[in-house]
């Protein structure tokens, strides 16, 4: 008999239908890909389709048991991309629905520990992602942020920005992986860009787009940064440990070699 792997949408109720499919048709997959995931020539392939009311019985059925520390657990992991991590929370669920209790503490067990090690990291990035993201205004007023962590973290520090930034327009744009939030005012809505018109490897907004009088604000506050530094107490290695340098093409300060 031919070993299983599933593939599905890469979305978060996506694998959650995923492990209801395993445990209602019986499965032990070999892997869990999404779209554009690798898949064993070996194994059959079971397309599975997203159901929101399906996924909605497990996350219910995890926060029963698990409460809510398991819950944000086994998101964050899934919001790391970690490879095979799909598979890693199925193994989790079945290990808290088999103990029917919480699980989160037992670090002797390689799957569990791992969780917890990706919810701790991806946490970390999103920290890092609300110090550093700076904002570039647009010729329309609009405040674009760009920025490309190491995990998909956009979806943890939204709701920061739509309660700190209530009165404002702004575009927050992951560009590793090409989509963003836009808040106008009154909701938050997914977008992709397609034609952007802003540069990518830099986040910077294109000449005509941006707004004129905030290239002024930009140069002075490098002027300020260069001028409160003390070169003598320059520490590149201690910089990156507080600042990781995948930030620095998008930070103001760093911008035009300061």
């Amino acid at each position: 008999m031919k070993p299983v792997q599933y593939r599905f949408d890469g979305s978060f109720q996506g694998l959650l239908t995923c492990i209801f499919s395993a445990f209602d048709r019986k499965d032990n997959p070999i892997k869990i890909v999404g779209p554009n995931g690798q898949l064993d020539l070996f194994a059959e392939t079971v397309d599975i389709i997203t159901n929101d009311l399906l996924a909605e019985r497990v996350w219910n059925g995890i926060e029963r048991i698990g409460g809510t520390t398991t819950c944000n657990h086994l998101y964050h992991a899934y919001l790391s991309m970690h490879e095979g991590v799909e598979i890693q929370i199925l193994l989790y669920c079945r290990l808290l629905f088999e103990k029917k209790a919480p699980i989160f503490s037992d670090l002797g067990n390689a799957t569990i520990l791992l969780i917890h090690k990706l919810d701790r990291k991806v946490l970390k990035e999103a920290h890092r992602v609300l110090m550093f993201i700076r904002f570039e205004q647009a010729a329309d007023g609009t405040f674009f942020g760009p920025f490309a962590p190491k995990y998909d973290v956009i979806p943890l520090v939204i709701n920061h920005f739509k309660e700190r930034f209530a009165s404002q327009l702004w575009l927050i744009y992951d560009t590793k992986r090409d989509y963003g939030f836009f808040f106008d005012g009154k909701k938050v809505e997914r977008v992709s860009v397609s034609n952007p018109n802003f540069i990518r490897e830099s986040g910077n907004l294109k000449t005509g787009i941006a707004d004129t009088t905030d290239n002024d604000w930009q140069e002075l506050w490098r002027t300020y940064f260069k001028n409160i530094a003390i070169a003598e107490r320059k520490n590149l290695v201690v910089q990156q440990n507080f600042m990781p340098k995948r930030f620095w093409k998008y930070l103001t300060e760093k911008k035009g070699g300061v």
